[in-house]
């Protein structure tokens, strides 16, 4: 299933709402999601794998556990900005400006 920005623009109850709904159609159908998105609170609750890209190509992925290590930070926003701010990550030794997509599986 692709889903580009399933929660955009939604209040933040009905935005929770959606997250559950989808949530739990994946566990009863065991569907793979590809979700598009730039909010990163819902890929840290959503998503086992992640792929950063920049300018279409793909400039890191991982879990979003791994690309917190690996960037040092405490949230997958802040791992973002470090990516889009350009900065340079010491654990990771590049970075670039890229988007944040997720895989749920």
């Amino acid at each position: 299933m692709l889903l580009d920005e399933p929660t955009a623009s939604l209040d933040p109850d009905v935005g929770d709402r959606m997250r559950t709904l989808l949530e739990q159609y994946q566990r009863r159908s065991g569907c793979t999601m590809l979700l598009a998105t730039h909010n990163m609170g819902e890929v840290e609750r959503m998503c086992n794998e992640v792929i950063m890209l920049r300018a279409g190509l793909v400039v890191d992925q991982g879990s979003p556990q791994a690309l917190l290590a690996r960037y040092g930070r405490q949230t997958m926003d802040d791992v973002f900005l470090d990516i889009a701010r350009d900065r340079v990550s010491p654990d990771h030794g590049t970075s670039a400006n890229g988007h944040g997509e997720g895989i749920v599986s």
